[in-house]
């Protein structure tokens, strides 16, 4: 007598091994048992079948958020074991339609997921990601300029002066970088504030007319109010803040991090706009640093005891001879004027103790 095997007596007959392959599949066998159970597994392609779709069918359960109970893990052994062995069929559906829908549900928690996932990370990102492009305004040693920024505000750059501002620079981005020195007339705009950075030093306004200057290799940045009323802040102290008056002239000290207020007349030291250099008991330090830019020429102090003198005058249109020989009768130092006639070199004067 011949034994005939098909599909649905190995079906049953593997019916015996079910809870080990649901054990196997939910995580509860012993190493040595697991072993077992996989070497019956791969021997028997009924048992295969079985485990392929107890694995579905856990996968569905075990993605969900809500956490299975005794019972529900043994509700659904009797489910998967009574549609295998085709008992019950009229009271649940095949497994091949609860294998369909689960599939479904698990396309639908895949993409909800994702959604979220997503979703998640566009609140993380940035509203403007794109990168913001900046304008530029130099103007070299020995020229002087002026800007109307598209906000109708007005700048008037000095000698050696970079001034950056975004191409988005309107509405509340009124924001300008300064690299120099430059006078501000701002266009005055309700709640829209203008702000000029420096080196750290914030001048936040909304409309008035004031001088910055911050030369890089300055030790201190000069802000001089004409009219209206600026804020002063700094981007690394949440504590420093001075609301300056008209006809103050603020000096912030770098590396002090130190502001000293004194009163002025503002209009010595916005006269650089108009094509005149105005010194009132200048330091000779500034003044040859100021005329280094005015003339675009180079300048070497021999002796540093130049240093200790100061200097009154007014430049607007002397070549800068005349204005060295007037330097050294002044201040009694001795202003030697070197000529160079190669291509693109520079004047030199040397400036020494007589």
């Amino acid at each position: 007598m011949r034994l005939r095997i098909n599909a649905y007596s190995c079906i049953i007959y593997n019916m015996e091994n079910f809870e080990d392959i649901l054990k196997l599949v939910t995580g509860n066998l012993t190493k040595e048992k697991k072993e077992k159970v996989l070497s019956e597994i791969n021997d028997n392609k009924g048992n295969i079948e079985i485990f392929r779709k107890v694995k579905i069918a856990w996968a569905i359960l075990s993605s969900s958020s809500k956490q299975l109970s005794d019972f529900d893990e043994e509700n659904l052994f009797l489910k998967i074991k009574a549609e295998i062995s085709g008992k019950k069929r009229n009271r649940i559906p095949a497994l091949h339609t609860v294998l369909k829908y689960a599939a479904g549900i698990i396309i639908l928690i895949s993409l909800t997921t994702i959604f979220y996932l997503n979703k998640q990370d566009q609140n993380n990102i940035p509203e403007n990601t794109e990168e913001i492009l900046y304008t530029s305004v130099v103007t070299e040693n020995g020229q002087r300029s002026k800007v109307v920024l598209p906000d109708s505000s007005i700048v008037w750059l000095n000698s050696g002066t970079t001034l950056s501002y975004p191409n988005t620079f309107s509405g509340e981005n009124r924001k300008v970088t300064l690299n120099g020195q430059a006078f501000f007339q701002v266009y005055h705009k309700e709640n829209y504030p203008f702000s000029v950075h420096a080196h750290g030093l914030m001048i936040t306004v909304l409309g008035t007319k004031f001088d910055v200057d911050a030369y890089p290799e300055n030790d201190e940045i000069a802000v001089v109010l004409e009219s209206g009323k600026v804020e002063l802040t700094h981007e690394g102290f949440e504590s420093f803040k001075y609301s300056m008056k008209p006809g103050e002239r603020a000096n912030y000290n770098i590396a002090a991090k130190s502001l000293n207020i004194g009163h002025v007349d503002a209009s010595i030291y916005s006269s650089w706009k108009d094509g005149k250099l105005i010194f009132r008991n200048e330091p000779m330090k500034n003044v040859v640093e100021k005329l280094k830019k005015w003339y675009n020429i180079d300048i070497e102090v021999a002796d540093t005891e130049v240093y200790n003198s100061i200097f009154s005058g007014t430049i607007q249109n002397e070549s800068y001879e005349e204005i060295f020989r007037l330097i050294g009768a002044v201040c009694h130092v001795n202003c030697k004027i070197i000529h160079n006639y190669e291509e693109e070199a520079k004047p030199e004067i040397i400036i020494s103790n007589k």
